[in-house]
Protein backbone atom coordinates (compact mmCIF):
# COMPACT_ATOMS: atom_id res chain seq x y z
CA UNK A 1 0.00 0.00 0.00
CA UNK A 2 1.20 3.33 -0.66
CA UNK A 3 1.57 5.75 1.71
CA UNK A 4 -0.79 9.24 1.60
CA UNK A 5 0.33 11.85 0.23
CA UNK A 6 1.03 14.07 3.27
CA UNK A 7 2.88 11.09 4.89
CA UNK A 8 5.22 11.30 2.15
CA UNK A 9 6.24 14.41 2.75
CA UNK A 10 7.36 13.48 6.19
CA UNK A 11 9.01 10.67 5.16
CA UNK A 12 10.82 13.16 3.39
CA UNK A 13 11.21 14.75 5.87
CA UNK A 14 12.71 11.97 8.01
CA UNK A 15 15.37 11.70 6.02
CA UNK A 16 16.32 14.85 5.40
CA UNK A 17 15.15 15.63 1.98
CA UNK A 18 13.75 18.74 1.28
CA UNK A 19 9.75 18.61 1.35
CA UNK A 20 8.35 19.23 -2.29
CA UNK A 21 5.52 21.84 -2.21
CA UNK A 22 2.84 19.46 -4.59
CA UNK A 23 3.57 16.60 -1.89
CA UNK A 24 2.56 18.93 1.68
CA UNK A 25 -0.97 19.59 2.35
CA UNK A 26 -0.31 22.65 3.61
CA UNK A 27 -2.29 22.02 7.40
CA UNK A 28 1.09 22.28 9.20
CA UNK A 29 2.54 18.82 10.05
CA UNK A 30 3.66 15.88 11.99
CA UNK A 31 7.02 15.40 13.22
CA UNK A 32 9.07 13.77 15.09
CA UNK A 33 9.75 10.40 12.56
CA UNK A 34 12.70 8.43 12.71
CA UNK A 35 13.24 5.37 10.22
CA UNK A 36 15.15 3.75 13.08
CA UNK A 37 18.27 1.30 12.45
CA UNK A 38 17.56 -0.01 9.09
CA UNK A 39 15.68 2.76 7.45
CA UNK A 40 17.75 4.15 4.26
CA UNK A 41 20.82 6.24 5.57
CA UNK A 42 19.81 8.16 8.56
CA UNK A 43 19.97 4.66 10.58
CA UNK A 44 18.50 5.54 14.19
CA UNK A 45 18.12 9.34 13.40
CA UNK A 46 15.00 10.82 14.18
CA UNK A 47 13.18 12.69 11.77
CA UNK A 48 12.93 16.50 11.79
CA UNK A 49 9.29 17.93 12.96
CA UNK A 50 7.38 20.92 11.71
CA UNK A 51 5.58 22.91 13.89
CA UNK A 52 2.04 21.75 15.19
CA UNK A 53 -1.18 22.94 13.44
CA UNK A 54 -2.85 26.20 13.77
CA UNK A 55 -4.31 26.92 17.44
CA UNK A 56 -7.86 26.82 16.00
CA UNK A 57 -7.77 23.53 14.05
CA UNK A 58 -8.86 21.37 16.71
CA UNK A 59 -9.09 20.87 20.87
CA UNK A 60 -8.14 16.68 21.86
CA UNK A 61 -10.48 15.36 24.29
CA UNK A 62 -9.24 13.23 27.51
CA UNK A 63 -11.25 12.48 29.60
CA UNK A 64 -9.46 10.34 32.20
CA UNK A 65 -12.89 9.38 33.45
CA UNK A 66 -14.06 7.95 30.43
CA UNK A 67 -10.24 6.74 29.20
CA UNK A 68 -9.96 4.40 27.16
CA UNK A 69 -11.44 5.48 24.09
CA UNK A 70 -12.14 2.61 21.44
CA UNK A 71 -10.63 4.15 18.60
CA UNK A 72 -7.87 6.78 18.34
CA UNK A 73 -9.76 9.62 16.56
CA UNK A 74 -12.17 9.71 20.16
CA UNK A 75 -9.11 12.03 21.44
CA UNK A 76 -8.58 14.35 18.68
CA UNK A 77 -4.92 14.11 18.72
CA UNK A 78 -4.96 15.10 15.06
CA UNK A 79 -6.77 17.05 12.80
CA UNK A 80 -8.72 16.61 9.61
CA UNK A 81 -7.37 12.98 7.78
CA UNK A 82 -6.04 10.42 10.80
CA UNK A 83 -3.09 9.62 8.63
CA UNK A 84 -2.06 13.04 7.97
CA UNK A 85 -1.13 13.19 11.44
CA UNK A 86 -1.59 16.78 11.78
CA UNK A 87 -1.51 17.68 15.61
CA UNK A 88 -4.60 19.47 16.95
CA UNK A 89 -3.66 22.30 19.71
CA UNK A 90 -1.47 21.02 22.53
CA UNK A 91 0.18 18.30 20.74
CA UNK A 92 3.63 18.65 20.40
CA UNK A 93 5.99 16.92 18.38
CA UNK A 94 9.71 15.90 19.82
CA UNK A 95 12.50 13.65 19.12
CA UNK A 96 14.89 11.37 20.77
CA UNK A 97 18.93 11.10 20.36
CA UNK A 98 18.82 7.16 20.42
CA UNK A 99 15.45 5.26 19.54
CA UNK A 100 14.39 2.11 20.52
CA UNK A 101 14.45 -1.01 18.11
CA UNK A 102 11.70 -2.20 17.17
CA UNK A 103 12.26 -4.66 14.14
CA UNK A 104 12.85 -2.07 11.27
CA UNK A 105 9.47 0.31 12.59
CA UNK A 106 10.17 4.05 12.67
CA UNK A 107 8.35 5.91 14.77
CA UNK A 108 6.46 9.59 15.03
CA UNK A 109 6.79 11.06 18.74
CA UNK A 110 4.17 13.51 20.36
CA UNK A 111 3.00 14.49 23.47
CA UNK A 112 -0.25 16.19 24.57
CA UNK A 113 -0.55 18.35 27.60
CA UNK A 114 -4.14 19.71 29.18
CA UNK A 115 -4.87 23.46 28.64
CA UNK A 116 -2.64 26.24 30.92
CA UNK A 117 -0.30 23.40 32.05
CA UNK A 118 3.40 22.17 31.47
CA UNK A 119 6.16 19.21 32.27
CA UNK A 120 7.81 20.31 35.57
CA UNK A 121 11.71 19.15 35.05
CA UNK A 122 13.68 18.38 38.02
CA UNK A 123 16.10 16.25 36.85
CA UNK A 124 17.29 13.90 34.00
CA UNK A 125 14.81 11.40 34.80
CA UNK A 126 12.33 13.87 36.66
CA UNK A 127 10.09 15.00 34.09
CA UNK A 128 6.65 14.99 35.90
CA UNK A 129 3.82 15.74 33.45
CA UNK A 130 0.40 16.80 34.18
CA UNK A 131 -2.33 14.52 34.87
CA UNK A 132 -4.56 14.18 31.45
CA UNK A 133 -1.09 14.51 29.49
CA UNK A 134 -0.77 11.98 27.07
CA UNK A 135 2.35 10.02 25.09
CA UNK A 136 1.73 9.10 22.10
CA UNK A 137 3.85 6.75 20.26
CA UNK A 138 3.12 5.98 15.58
CA UNK A 139 5.01 3.13 14.71
CA UNK A 140 5.29 2.70 10.34
CA UNK A 141 6.89 0.20 8.43
CA UNK A 142 8.04 0.97 4.70
CA UNK A 143 6.15 -1.08 2.46
CA UNK A 144 8.96 -0.49 -0.31
CA UNK A 145 12.60 -0.45 1.69
CA UNK A 146 14.00 1.17 -2.09
CA UNK A 147 11.62 3.82 -1.31
CA UNK A 148 11.15 4.12 2.40
CA UNK A 149 10.05 7.57 2.57
CA UNK A 150 7.17 6.85 -0.48
CA UNK A 151 5.82 4.17 0.97
CA UNK A 152 5.02 4.48 4.88
CA UNK A 153 2.60 2.50 6.06
CA UNK A 154 0.96 3.02 10.10
CA UNK A 155 1.14 0.07 11.48
CA UNK A 156 0.26 0.73 15.10
CA UNK A 157 0.21 3.72 18.10
CA UNK A 158 1.04 3.11 21.64
CA UNK A 159 -0.34 5.59 24.25
CA UNK A 160 0.81 6.89 27.83
CA UNK A 161 -1.50 8.14 29.60
CA UNK A 162 -0.66 10.43 33.10
CA UNK A 163 -3.53 9.60 35.33
CA UNK A 164 -4.14 10.70 38.80
CA UNK A 165 -2.21 8.16 40.41
CA UNK A 166 0.32 7.13 37.51
CA UNK A 167 0.54 5.97 34.16
CA UNK A 168 -1.62 3.88 31.89
CA UNK A 169 -0.73 2.39 28.81
CA UNK A 170 -3.20 1.68 25.79
CA UNK A 171 -2.31 0.15 22.37
CA UNK A 172 -4.06 0.79 18.85
CA UNK A 173 -3.80 -0.81 15.80
CA UNK A 174 -4.13 1.09 12.83
CA UNK A 175 -6.92 -0.42 9.73
CA UNK A 176 -5.41 -0.83 6.27
CA UNK A 177 -6.96 2.12 4.90
CA UNK A 178 -5.26 4.64 7.54
CA UNK A 179 -8.12 5.76 8.69
CA UNK A 180 -7.95 5.26 12.48
CA UNK A 181 -6.58 2.92 14.70
CA UNK A 182 -8.68 0.32 17.11
CA UNK A 183 -7.68 -0.74 20.65
CA UNK A 184 -6.33 -3.91 21.39
CA UNK A 185 -6.06 -5.05 24.38
CA UNK A 186 -4.64 -8.27 23.85
CA UNK A 187 -1.79 -7.38 21.40
CA UNK A 188 -1.84 -9.64 17.73
CA UNK A 189 1.03 -10.60 15.49
CA UNK A 190 0.59 -8.91 12.65
CA UNK A 191 2.08 -9.99 9.02
CA UNK A 192 3.79 -7.11 7.39
CA UNK A 193 4.36 -7.42 3.00
CA UNK A 194 6.82 -5.36 2.00
CA UNK A 195 9.45 -5.18 -0.95
CA UNK A 196 13.02 -5.66 0.55
CA UNK A 197 15.98 -3.84 -0.67
CA UNK A 198 16.62 -6.37 -3.82
CA UNK A 199 13.29 -5.76 -5.05
CA UNK A 200 11.55 -9.12 -3.59
CA UNK A 201 8.37 -9.39 -2.33
CA UNK A 202 8.42 -10.90 1.15
CA UNK A 203 6.42 -10.86 4.71
CA UNK A 204 7.72 -9.92 8.40
CA UNK A 205 5.84 -10.78 12.04
CA UNK A 206 5.33 -8.07 14.01
CA UNK A 207 4.00 -8.11 17.11
CA UNK A 208 1.77 -5.38 19.03
CA UNK A 209 1.86 -5.97 22.56
CA UNK A 210 -0.90 -6.26 24.78
CA UNK A 211 -1.76 -3.59 27.45
CA UNK A 212 -0.17 -5.68 30.04
CA UNK A 213 2.92 -5.56 28.94
CA UNK A 214 3.35 -2.49 28.23
CA UNK A 215 4.67 -2.94 32.14
CA UNK A 216 7.77 -4.94 30.94
CA UNK A 217 9.58 -1.84 29.96
CA UNK A 218 7.61 1.08 31.33
CA UNK A 219 7.55 -0.36 35.04
CA UNK A 220 10.61 0.55 37.33
CA UNK A 221 9.49 -0.82 41.16
CA UNK A 222 6.06 -1.57 39.77
CA UNK A 223 5.03 1.75 38.65
CA UNK A 224 5.00 2.59 35.18
CA UNK A 225 6.97 5.71 34.23
CA UNK A 226 8.28 7.58 30.79
CA UNK A 227 11.52 6.49 28.57
CA UNK A 228 12.32 8.69 26.32
CA UNK A 229 10.90 11.64 27.81
CA UNK A 230 14.11 12.34 29.76
CA UNK A 231 16.68 14.89 29.73
CA UNK A 232 19.58 12.72 28.50
CA UNK A 233 17.17 11.57 25.15
CA UNK A 234 16.14 15.39 24.60
CA UNK A 235 18.88 17.47 24.67
CA UNK A 236 19.35 17.15 20.93
CA UNK A 237 19.70 20.18 18.11
CA UNK A 238 15.93 19.74 16.03
CA UNK A 239 15.01 21.49 12.85
CA UNK A 240 11.88 24.35 13.05
CA UNK A 241 10.79 26.11 10.40
CA UNK A 242 14.43 26.30 8.93
CA UNK A 243 15.98 26.86 12.02
CA UNK A 244 18.68 24.56 13.77
CA UNK A 245 18.44 24.79 17.08
CA UNK A 246 18.49 23.41 20.93
CA UNK A 247 15.19 20.89 21.39
CA UNK A 248 14.69 21.84 25.11
CA UNK A 249 14.59 25.28 24.35
CA UNK A 250 12.46 25.09 21.85
CA UNK A 251 10.14 22.93 24.18
CA UNK A 252 10.69 25.93 26.61
CA UNK A 253 9.18 28.28 24.65
CA UNK A 254 6.42 26.81 23.15
CA UNK A 255 5.69 26.35 27.27
CA UNK A 256 5.74 22.77 26.94
CA UNK A 257 8.12 23.31 29.80
CA UNK A 258 7.48 24.68 32.74
CA UNK A 259 9.89 27.89 33.51
CA UNK A 260 13.06 27.21 35.66
CA UNK A 261 13.38 23.42 34.33
CA UNK A 262 16.78 21.71 36.28
CA UNK A 263 17.79 19.18 32.77
CA UNK A 264 20.10 17.67 35.58
CA UNK A 265 24.02 16.80 34.33
CA UNK A 266 23.78 13.04 33.32
CA UNK A 267 25.44 11.54 30.85
CA UNK A 268 24.08 12.54 27.55
CA UNK A 269 23.00 9.78 24.80
CA UNK A 270 24.38 10.43 21.30
CA UNK A 271 23.24 8.92 17.85
CA UNK A 272 24.56 4.76 18.09
CA UNK A 273 25.11 5.06 14.33
CA UNK A 274 26.41 8.32 14.15
CA UNK A 275 29.96 9.75 14.76
CA UNK A 276 30.61 9.60 18.66
CA UNK A 277 33.20 7.55 19.58
CA UNK A 278 32.41 3.70 19.93
CA UNK A 279 32.22 3.72 23.51
CA UNK A 280 30.03 6.54 23.95
CA UNK A 281 27.49 5.07 20.68
CA UNK A 282 27.62 1.56 22.35
CA UNK A 283 26.63 2.90 25.89
CA UNK A 284 24.45 5.35 24.25
CA UNK A 285 22.75 2.36 22.15
CA UNK A 286 22.37 0.17 25.51
CA UNK A 287 20.69 3.17 27.35
CA UNK A 288 18.01 3.11 24.94
CA UNK A 289 17.42 -0.30 24.19
CA UNK A 290 18.08 -2.00 27.94
CA UNK A 291 18.30 -0.35 30.67
CA UNK A 292 14.70 0.76 31.28
CA UNK A 293 15.12 -3.22 32.92
CA UNK A 294 18.54 -3.19 33.43
CA UNK A 295 18.67 -0.81 36.20
CA UNK A 296 17.57 -0.55 40.09
CA UNK A 297 13.99 -1.25 40.06
CA UNK A 298 13.47 -2.80 36.74
CA UNK A 299 12.92 -6.33 35.64
CA UNK A 300 16.46 -6.95 35.12
CA UNK A 301 17.67 -5.33 38.39
CA UNK A 302 18.35 -8.59 39.88
CA UNK A 303 20.69 -9.84 37.38
CA UNK A 304 23.15 -6.83 38.74
CA UNK A 305 23.24 -5.72 35.30
CA UNK A 306 23.19 -1.80 34.70
CA UNK A 307 23.58 -0.49 31.38
CA UNK A 308 22.45 3.13 31.95
CA UNK A 309 24.87 5.14 30.06
CA UNK A 310 25.60 7.13 33.64
CA UNK A 311 26.93 3.76 35.19
CA UNK A 312 31.12 4.21 35.47
CA UNK A 313 31.82 0.95 37.04
CA UNK A 314 32.52 -1.45 33.97
CA UNK A 315 32.08 -4.46 36.38
CA UNK A 316 28.51 -3.14 36.19
CA UNK A 317 27.88 -2.68 32.91
CA UNK A 318 29.03 -5.98 32.06
CA UNK A 319 32.98 -6.22 31.60
CA UNK A 320 33.52 -9.76 33.08
CA UNK A 321 30.77 -9.90 34.82
CA UNK A 322 29.00 -13.29 35.56
CA UNK A 323 25.87 -13.84 35.39
CA UNK A 324 23.59 -14.67 38.00
CA UNK A 325 21.81 -17.32 36.21
CA UNK A 326 23.27 -19.62 34.21
CA UNK A 327 21.14 -21.70 31.37
CA UNK A 328 20.43 -21.43 27.78
CA UNK A 329 20.21 -17.62 28.20
CA UNK A 330 24.34 -17.61 29.07
CA UNK A 331 25.26 -20.03 26.00
CA UNK A 332 27.95 -21.98 28.42
CA UNK A 333 29.20 -18.32 28.16
CA UNK A 334 30.87 -17.44 31.36
CA UNK A 335 30.34 -12.97 31.22
CA UNK A 336 28.87 -10.56 29.69
CA UNK A 337 30.82 -8.81 28.48
CA UNK A 338 34.68 -10.43 27.57
CA UNK A 339 37.08 -7.63 26.21
CA UNK A 340 38.50 -8.40 23.16
CA UNK A 341 36.00 -11.22 22.44
CA UNK A 342 32.42 -10.58 21.26
CA UNK A 343 31.46 -13.81 20.80
CA UNK A 344 32.60 -15.06 24.03
CA UNK A 345 30.20 -12.23 25.76
CA UNK A 346 26.86 -13.50 26.86
CA UNK A 347 25.81 -9.87 25.79
CA UNK A 348 26.23 -10.26 21.58
CA UNK A 349 24.97 -13.86 22.00
CA UNK A 350 21.57 -12.70 23.67
CA UNK A 351 21.44 -9.87 21.65
CA UNK A 352 21.74 -12.14 18.41
CA UNK A 353 19.19 -14.72 19.23
CA UNK A 354 15.21 -14.51 17.98
CA UNK A 355 14.92 -17.50 20.62
CA UNK A 356 12.09 -16.39 23.27
CA UNK A 357 14.30 -18.61 25.86
CA UNK A 358 17.69 -16.53 25.05
CA UNK A 359 17.01 -13.35 23.37
CA UNK A 360 17.37 -9.91 24.47
CA UNK A 361 15.55 -7.36 24.53
CA UNK A 362 12.53 -10.10 25.46
CA UNK A 363 9.59 -7.80 24.48
CA UNK A 364 8.19 -6.98 21.87
CA UNK A 365 10.57 -7.42 19.48
CA UNK A 366 10.63 -10.36 16.93
CA UNK A 367 13.95 -9.94 15.22
CA UNK A 368 17.42 -9.36 16.02
CA UNK A 369 18.85 -5.57 15.24
CA UNK A 370 22.06 -6.45 12.90
CA UNK A 371 23.53 -3.09 13.21
CA UNK A 372 23.18 -2.87 17.24
CA UNK A 373 24.50 -5.99 17.27
CA UNK A 374 27.49 -4.65 14.82
CA UNK A 375 27.90 -2.00 16.69
CA UNK A 376 28.76 -3.81 20.67
CA UNK A 377 30.71 -6.41 18.46
CA UNK A 378 32.72 -3.33 17.48
CA UNK A 379 32.93 -2.37 21.15
CA UNK A 380 33.60 -5.19 22.82
CA UNK A 381 36.33 -6.19 20.05
CA UNK A 382 38.58 -2.84 21.02
CA UNK A 383 38.03 -3.19 24.61
CA UNK A 384 41.55 -3.56 26.30
CA UNK A 385 42.98 -5.53 28.09
CA UNK A 386 41.67 -8.46 26.72
CA UNK A 387 40.09 -11.60 28.24
CA UNK A 388 38.84 -12.02 31.92
CA UNK A 389 40.76 -12.78 35.11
Amino acid sequence: MRCRPSICSLLAVALGAVVLGGCDDGGGGAGGMDTGPAGADAAGADAEAPDAGPPDVGVPTVDLAALPYPNLSDYGFFVGSMADLVPATGVHPYQVVAPLWADHAGKARFIYLPPGTAIEVRGDEAWDLPVGAVVIKHFWYSADRRDPEGTATLIETRLLVRGPDGYEGHVYLWDEGHADATRMVAGKRVTLSFTDEAGEVTTQRYLLPNTNQCAQCHANDDRLGLLGVVSRQLDRAVEREGATLPQLDWLASRGVIAPGADFGDATRLVDPFGDAPVDRRARSYLDANCAHCHRAGGQGGPSGLVLQAAEQNPTRFGVCKAPVAAGPGAGARTADIVPGDPEASIMVYRMSSTDPEIKMPELPNLLSDDLGVDLIRTWIAGMTPPGCP
